[in-house]
């Protein structure tokens, strides 16, 4: 009795595990995004990504994506970023009483992750759609690096003034919010699919909107 007892069990874990596999896909994928991301440079960023998805049903699954940006996007700029005039000063005065500086900002792409629920249709046939939706951020490497360049003649500072001494900073920013999509799927064999995708994500980076539009394509294997 133990002996049958011992094989069903091992038989219906077996059967639950083949079961729960059967449902697991995998892809990856590469794309290309752009758009507002707060004060930070903004630029087409590529990336490429990993992701794993579990079908709930045979129209719905659940996905956990982790992604890698490879790109460093910056500008450069002159402006006045501290002033010296008098009391109630005009445009003019803290233009002419401002000591100015060369201001280089990059912004180095780094690590991602999203999480969505997405709803497939089931048509018969090579293609099918889909939508999804659900959080996605990423992180990036802010620096910006300031030299001083002009200092007003009527100023008197100190040589180890702040204001003077070359400035270098690296902050790690975090932009993301909710995100959806569109989505393609063309089987190309029983256990290859290729998608292509749309995404956008609206959220925030720092105090900073970010709202970036993702274009890229997956190779599903399992779905």
């Amino acid at each position: 009795m133990r002996a049958i007892v011992v094989v069903f069990s091992a038989t219906l874990l077996m059967s639950t595990a083949a079961a729960a596999q059967s449902r697991v896909y995998l892809a990856a994928g590469a794309a290309v995004d752009g758009g507002s991301r707060g004060m930070i440079p903004s630029g087409a960023v590529p990336s490429a990504s990993g992701l794993v998805g579990i079908r709930l049903t045979d129209a719905w699954s659940v996905e956990v994506e982790i992604e890698r940006g490879f790109r460093t996007t910056g500008t450069n700029q002159e402006a006045v970023f501290v002033s010296f005039p008098p009391s109630n000063p005009t445009r003019e005065e803290i233009e002419r009483f401002g000591i100015r500086g060369r201001f280089e900002r990059t912004q180095k792409a780094g690590p991602g992750l999203a999480a969505s629920v997405m709803w497939r249709s089931r048509e018969p046939g090579r293609v099918n759609v889909g939508v999804f939706g659900g959080v996605a951020a990423r992180a990036y490497d802010s620096r910006v690096v300031r030299t001083t360049v002009f200092v007003p003649p009527q100023l008197t500072l100190q040589a180890n003034s702040s204001n003077l001494l070359p400035f270098d900073e690296t902050r790690r920013m975090t932009g993301g919010g909710p995100t959806g999509g569109l989505i393609v799927f063309v089987r190309v064999s029983p256990s290859l699919t290729v998608a292509p995708e749309f995404r956008y994500t609206h959220g925030i980076i720092t105090d900073d909107p970010y709202r970036v539009f993702r274009t890229g394509v997956r190779v599903m294997w399992r779905f």
